[in-house]
C-alpha cells in the first residue's frame, strides 16, 4: 500500500531535503494522523507555521517521548525549506495514507541506509522469544523498535526500549505509539554508561539486534551486570550478551540476540565468557545466519537463544540450527529476507528440538570443543564441490576409521610476520607469501625481500622438502619447498609442515591437496569476511595411515599416472592446432598471413 510515496516526495523535494529528512516528515505525519485523522486535511487550509505549532501541542501531552524538543526542531526546518506549493502537494500525498503506512515508509527509507532490521527477521527474533501475553518485554538496542512493535502481536503486558542515537529513540517512540502499545517507554542512552529500564526490574523476554564491532570505552569490572567474564575492549559482542542475560528473570526468561560469527569462535576475553556462560547451561539454540541479512554489512551473522530455565529436553544441551544461504529470499542486491515457510521450519524445529540431517542437531555440553559454538562444527554439511567432484562425505564413518593427527607426523609452525617496515629491496631474507604458491609451485622470482634483523629468524625458516599450507583467506593451497635456500621464510598466513621421519612430504602435499582433505579443511575453516584455520585445529587433522614404503609406492603410481595424462593431453593439443593450421591455410586470403609454429 504504501509502495512508492517515498519515492513521489524524493521528487517533489528533489535537490531540496537532505536524505534524512523525508523520514523525519513522514514520522511527524503518522503521529499527526494517529492523533487525529483528519489533521492533514486541516492544516491543508492553514498556513503551514501550523504544523509546527500542531505537532508541538500534540508531542507536548506524550508523558513518555524522549528528547522531543530536537525532533520538533528537526521538522521544523524541514518544513522551513519547504515552498508553500510542494508543502500542499507532500500533504495531499500524505493524506492518502493511514500512520502506519506513513510509519513504514519511512523506516523502509532508513532500512535501505542499513539502520532498520527487516521485519522478516524482527519476526523471527519474536517468535523464538515466544512473547506471550503479560510479557514484559526489553530491547536494549532498539533502533526504531522494529522487534517492539513485531511483538504487540502477542499482547505482552510492558515494552521497553532503549537507544543511544536521539534520532532512532524518537522514531522508535512514535513508532509504539502509532502501532497502538498500550505499556510502552523508550529511553534514550548508552547502554553500557546507565541502564536507564532498570525501574522495571527483570524482563521476561529480551530480543535485541546490537551494533557490530561496537568497542567498548569505558571500565565496566565493577558492573555487576556483567559477571561472566572479563570483556573485550575491541568488540563488544558478548557486553550486550551479558547485559540481556543480567536483565532476565532468573526464575525463566528468555533472551534472543543477534551476534556476528566471529564471537562464537574467538579467543581471548570472549571465549573465556563463553566458556562461563556455557557452565551455566544458559545457552539453548544457536542459529546460524548467511551473509547478507543486514543492508549494511555482508559478514554472516547468527541468532543465540539464552535461557535462564531451560527445558529438561535440553539441560546440558545446546541445540545448532543452520540456516543455508539458497534457503533466504535475494529481494535485491542489499537486501534478503526470511522466507514465511522458512521463519516457520526454523521455529517449528526449535520448539520441537528435532535433528534434522543438515538443518539442526542438539549436542551435548559435553561435546562442545574448545567453547566453539560455531554452528557448522556440529551440523555438519555433507555434499561438496571441489576440483569439480560432487563429493558426499559419512563424517560418522569417518570416526570410525583409525587415522593419525598431522601433529603427531609433522612439526607445525606459523611463519614470521613482515610488514611494509620490514621489507627492503636490499634485505638478507625473502619471505613466502600464499601469492608465491601456484599449480606450477612455489613463485621463488617473486619473493619480497626484508630486513636481516628478524628474531628468532630460525623459527620461520622453510627448508627442502617443507610443505606450506595457507591458513587465512584460500585455506587449502599446499606449497612444496623444492630447493634448498638458507634465506628462505614464510608469512604467518603459511604453516610450515615439517614431516617427520615415517611420512612422506611430497604424499602428504597430494593428500592435502586431494578432494577430501580439501572437505576437511573446509570443515575447521572459521571466519567472518575471512576464512581461516587455527593451529589447534590443524593440529588435530586427520591423516591417513600408510607405511612409509605404501605412501612412496602410491606417489610414484601417482605421479607416473599424471604424467601419462599431460603428455596424452599434448598429444591432443597438438592434434587440435593441425586441425586448425590446415582449415586457416586453406582459406583464400591465407598468403597474406603466417601462422607461427606452436611453442606453448
Amino acid at each position: 500500500m504504501t509502495k512508492g510515496i517515498e519515492w513521489k516526495i524524493v521528487n517533489e523535494w528533489r535537490g531540496m531535503m537532505t536524505q534524512f529528512d523525508m523520514p523525519n516528515l513522514l514520522v511527524a505525519c503518522a503521529y499527526l494522523k494517529f492523533k487525529d485523522e483528519d489533521s492533514i486535511k486541516a492544516l491543508m487550509l492553514q498556513d503551514k507555521s501550523v504544523f509546527n505549532k500542531l505537532l508541538e501541542q500534540e508531542i507536548g501531552r506524550e508523558r513518555n517521548l524522549p528528547n522531543s524538543s530536537i525532533f520538533i526542531g528537526q521538522v521544523s526546518e524541514v518544513i522551513s525549506k519547504l515552498p508553500d506549493g510542494r508543502y500542499r502537494e507532500t500533504l495531499k500525498m500524505v493524506n492518502e495514507y493511514m500512520p502506519k503506512d506513513l510509519m513504514i515508509s519511512a523506516l523502509d527509507m532508513m532500512r535501505l541506509s542499513g539502520e532498520i532490521t527487516s521485519n522478516s527477521l524482527n519476526e523471527l527474533l519474536v517468535l523464538l522469544a515466544g512473547v506471550q501475553k503479560g510479557d514484559s518485554v526489553l530491547d536494549a538496542t532498539t533502533g526504531s523498535a522494529g522487534i517492539l512493535v513485531e511483538a504487540i502481536k502477542y499482547k505482552p503486558e510492558v515494552l521497553i526500549g532503549q537507544e543511544i542515537n536521539t534520532d532512532l529513540a524518537m522514531f522508535a517512540a512514535i513508532n509504539l505509539i502509532v502501532n497502538d502499545a498500550l505499556h510502552s517507554e523508550i529511553f534514550v542512552g548508552d547502554i553500557f554508561e546507565k541502564a536507564e529500564y532498570y525501574g522495571y526490574g527483570k524482563f521476561n523476554r529480551v530480543i535485541q539486534v546490537p551494533p557490530f564491532g561496537y568497542r567498548i570505552t569505558r571500565d565496566l569490572s565493577n558492573d555487576d551486570r556483567f559477571k561472566f567474564g572479563p570483556l573485550s575492549r575491541s568488540v563488544g559482542d558478548w557486553a550486550f550478551v551479558s547485559n540481556a542475560l543480567s536483565a532476565l528473570n532468573p526464575e525463566g526468561g528468555r533472551a534472543v540476540i543477534v551476534v556476528p560469527n566471529g564471537a562464537l569462535f574467538r579467543g581471548g576475553p570472549d571465549k573465556i565468557i563463553r566458556q562461563s556462560i556455557l557452565g551455566f547451561d544458559f545457552i539453548e539454540s544457536v542459529i546460524s545466519l548467511p551473509n547478507g541479512m543486514f543492508s549494511n554489512t555482508m559478514i554472516p551473522t547468527a541468532v543465540l537463544v539464552l535461557n535462564t530455565k531451560k527445558d529438561e529436553r535440553v539441560k546440558n544441551h545446546i541445540q545448532f540450527i543452520k540456516v543455508s544461504e539458497d534457503e533466504v529470499e535475494v529481494v535485491n542486491r542489499r537486501e534478503r529476507i526470511l522466507p514465511e515457510e522458512l521463519i516457520e521450519k526454523i521455529v517449528t524445529t526449535f520448539e520441537t528440538k528435532e535433528s534434522i540431517e543438515g538443518f539442526s542437531k542438539v549436542v551435548s555440553l559435553s561435546e562442545i570443543r574448545n567453547a566453539d559454538l560455531v554452528v557448522e562444527s556440529y551440523v555438519v554439511q555433507d555434499s561438496y564441490i571441489f576440483d569439480g567432484l560432487a563429493i558426499n562425505a559419512d563424517f560418522n564413518k569417518l570416526e570410525e576409521i583409525e587415522t593419525a593427527k598431522l601433529s603427531h607426523v609433522a612439526t607445525l609452525s606459523r611463519g614470521f610476520n613482515n610488514t611494509r617496515s620490514t621489507e627492503s629491496e636490499l634485505g638478507k631474507y625473502q619471505v613466502i607469501r600464499i601469492s608465491d604458491i601456484t599449480e606450477d609451485g612455489i613463485n621463488y622470482g617473486d619473493l619480497v625481500k626484508v630486513t636481516s634483523d628478524v628474531k628468532n629468524v630460525n623459527d620461520y625458516k622453510a627448508s627442502k622438502g617443507d610443505l606450506l599450507l595457507s591458513i587465512r583467506g584460500t585455506t587449502n593451497k599446499v606449497g612444496l619447498v623444492d630447493k634448498e635456500d638458507d634465506t628462505l621464510l614464510f608469512n604467518a598466513n603459511l604453516i610450515r609442515i615439517r614431516t617427520k621421519n615415517d611420512y612422506d612430504s611430497e604424499w602428504l602435499k597430494i593428500y592435502l591437496e586431494s578432494p577430501m582433505a580439501k572437505v576437511l579443511l573446509e570443515r575447521i575453516s572459521r571466519g567472518t569476511t575471512i576464512k581461516q584455520i587455527s593451529l589447534a585445529d590443524l593440529r588435530n587433522f586427520p591423516v591417513p595411515m600408510l607405511s612409509l614404503e605404501e605412501q612412496q609406492k602410491a606417489k610414484k603410481e601417482y605421479e607416473k599416472g599424471i604424467e601419462e595424462v599431460k603428455m596424452e593431453l599434448e598429444k591432443l593439443h597438438q592434434k587440435e592446432y593441425n586441425i586448425k593450421r590446415t582449415f586457416y591455410q586453406s582459406l583464400p586470403i591465407a598468403d597474406a598471413f603466417e601462422i607461427l609454429p606452436d611453442n606453448r
